[in-house]
């Protein structure tokens, strides 16, 4: 998806007074004005805002227009340009001057509307999906990178049928779509994932007036199969050797730190860098609100964060972060370079279905580490250890055991040693029956026996 930057200013046409809007976009070689048809006095205009002075009037040419009535239109035009660029980002295209002109002239009620209905159904798709996107967004506080998602879901719709409208959604449409998918090669579990997203935007159009969704699109099912999805961690014997490994390099040396902090204290890469001194309480635990998910958390140092705090204490930015921390991007790559200097190169395989189609790839270890491998790392070995799930769910501020199972693995070590318990069960019952059927002496002889393997 293209991105289109482009600038909105609203300003006082001197010679009559009127409210002007300047669109400008394309590196500003493109530019677009638009008469309000709404007139204020420069001296109740507010240049920096844009705006009218709240709770004035103006009187021009004869004519009153309050503040309220100004500003309202204002955000009313504000609102179609944003629509109509959000259009055609989505429809992958840099749009011409005309274009912009008359989809905003139209969408304001200012020009008739152009006949073609393909062009008209398409627009009314892309404006209920911005509405979807704002109520919607709004209701569940989406961030960004949750709306990009959505955006995508539309993006893949309109790709793989690009005369689609709302009124022309059928089954057939969907499978077109779950076609699509595979013929790009995306795997199941990400079309089932797009594809959920598609159908919660469609119940909703179907709960607005003048709109009906089939049942059958909405109840559509892909039926694509999905294995589960590979889990990667370090082990606490890869995790321990990892944070002791020496770096001649003091980037990657760095880098690996901050990755371990993270492993050792479940953080995300959001709150590692937003961490502040005051985060640290008495120099023994954590308490934050999470960046991503406002969720507040608790986490006791151990031993080893604790010496990662020590180790960057007088290095703490001027604004009193605990780090100094690069992009996400720049510290996954570095924390990739760090991971195979140290060794960190065991196969990993992931296998998924695209359609109908097994794939198997495999990997190096160093390969697919990130950010994020840090805190599956910390649930991973936490409970590999035997720490209660309630205690580890505190720490990472998962609310339920159901949202942190995607971060749990079961390292091989962890299940050998599980798995012996089948064999102390049997040792332990064959020793209760031979106590049971030994006489006095014989119980001696095994009093004996047992008490030389303790000594």
């Amino acid at each position: 998806m293209i991105k289109i930057n482009f600038r909105i200013r609203f300003f006082l046409d001197k010679r009559i007074g009127q409210v002007m809007c300047r669109v400008r976009w394309n590196h500003s070689l493109c530019e677009v004005e638009f008469s309000t048809g709404v007139y204020a006095q420069e001296e109740k205009w507010n240049k920096d805002l844009q705006k009218a002075k709240i709770r004035t009037e103006h009187v021009v040419l004869g004519k009153r227009f309050p503040a309220a009535d100004i500003n309202e239109r204002i955000e009313e035009y504000r609102e179609a340009i944003e629509s109509c660029f959000a259009y055609f980002i989505l429809k992958n295209q840099v749009p011409s001057k005309d274009e912009v002109r008359d989809m905003v002239n139209e969408s304001l009620g200012r020009k008739k509307k152009v006949v073609v209905r393909q062009f008209k159904m398409s627009l009314t798709l892309n404006m209920l999906y911005e509405k979807f996107i704002s109520t919607r967004g709004r209701q569940r506080n989406w961030n960004q990178i949750a709306i990009e998602k959505y955006n995508q879901a539309l993006l893949h719709l309109t790709s793989a049928d690009p005369n689609v409208t709302v009124e022309s959604i059928s089954l057939d449409t969907m499978y077109k779509l779950r076609d699509w998918y595979i013929r790009k090669g995306y795997r199941n579990r990400t079309v089932n994932r797009q594809m959920t997203m598609l159908k919660s935007f469609l119940k909703w159009v179907s709960l607005q007036n003048g709109y009906t969704i089939p049942a059958d699109v909405l109840n559509f099912q892909p039926n694509l199969k999905v294995l589960g999805r590979t889990v990667t961690f370090l082990n606490y014997d890869e995790l321990i050797a990892f944070s002791q490994y020496k770096f001649c390099n003091k980037r990657l040396e760095k880098a690996r730190d901050q990755w371990c902090f993270m492993a050792f204290t479940s953080l995300r890469y959001s709150d590692l860098a937003a961490l502040h001194v005051t985060d640290i309480k008495d120099g023994e635990k954590i308490s934050l609100f999470t960046e991503k998910t406002d969720e507040l958390i608790t986490v006791p140092l151990i031993d080893d964060a604790k010496a990662i705090l020590k180790k960057y204490k007088k290095r703490r930015t001027k604004d009193g972060l605990v780090f100094d921390v690069i992009s996400n991007q720049k510290l996954n790559d570095y924390i990739k370079e760090a991971a195979k200097e140290a060794g960190l190169d065991r196969i990993v395989v992931d296998t998924y279905y695209v359609g109908t189609k097994r794939f198997r790839k495999t990997h190096r270890f160093y390969e697919i580490i990130s950010c994020h491998t840090a805190r599956r790392t910390f649930v991973s070995c936490s409970l590999a250890m035997g720490i209660p799930p309630e205690v580890v769910m505190k720490a990472t501020g998962h609310r339920d055991y159901k949202t942190m199972k995607p971060y749990i693995a079961t390292s091989d070590e962890t299940q050998a040693r599980e798995m012996s318990k089948w064999n102390q069960q049997q040792y332990r019952s064959q020793i209760l029956t031979l106590l049971d059927k030994a006489d006095e002496e014989e119980l001696k002889e095994i009093l004996a026996s047992c008490r030389g393997i303790v000594k």
